[in-house]
């Protein structure tokens, strides 16, 4: 079974990324996966684009919505023709998550309901040579632009071991597209 694979690159994420160093006030306005010591993703930094309706458990099946903060970025220009792409029936959560210079998201797996239903998919913003999606025995390391696919049911990490931020919008799609 694939892990991870890279799928494409040279998506066009310039935009993305100019809006989200105008608008840095959206980093951490949802603090539920970085804010507890004992979490894999303790210190790094969301933007919660798009999940659960506010007051809805995630953990449950549920049909996500679209957060104020996609309005102030073009993330749904990036995710919509990602579906096409991808056949998908059915557009889940959109995170952009933030890993700072020289730190990591620690060895994890995703469990719930989310992260079982769909497949997740992930769209390179900002990154620099060095840092990397990993899992056991395997490395990928990506550029901006670069599109690849995930299965977070198997431990995986990110290092961080650059002096640059790196930057990655995680899209969850239902589709029957074998990856």
């Amino acid at each position: 079974m694939t892990k991870i694979k890279k799928l494409a690159d040279g998506l066009p994420v310039g935009a993305l990324l100019w809006a989200l160093q105008a608008n840095p006030q959206l980093w951490d306005q949802n603090t539920a996966r970085t804010e507890s010591p004992s979490s894999p993703h303790h210190g790094l930094s969301d933007i919660w684009a798009r999940f659960a309706a506010p007051g809805v458990d995630g953990s449950q099946p549920h049909e996500s919505v679209w957060y104020p903060a996609a309005d102030l970025i073009p993330i749904r220009e990036l995710v919509y023709p990602l579906m096409g792409h991808l056949r998908g029936d059915q557009l889940g959560g959109v995170l952009i998550t933030r890993i700072k210079a020289g730190q990591q998201c620690k060895p994890h797996t995703d469990p719930g309901w989310h992260a079982r239903y769909y497949k997740k998919f992930a769209i390179q913003v900002q990154s620099a040579p060095g840092q990397a999606f990993c899992f056991e025995g395997e490395r990928l390391e990506t550029k901006p632009g670069d599109l690849f696919f995930f299965d977070n049911s198997f431990t995986h990490w990110v290092e961080n071991d650059t002096p640059h931020d790196r930057i990655t919008a995680i899209v969850c799609i239902k589709t029957d597209l074998e990856v």
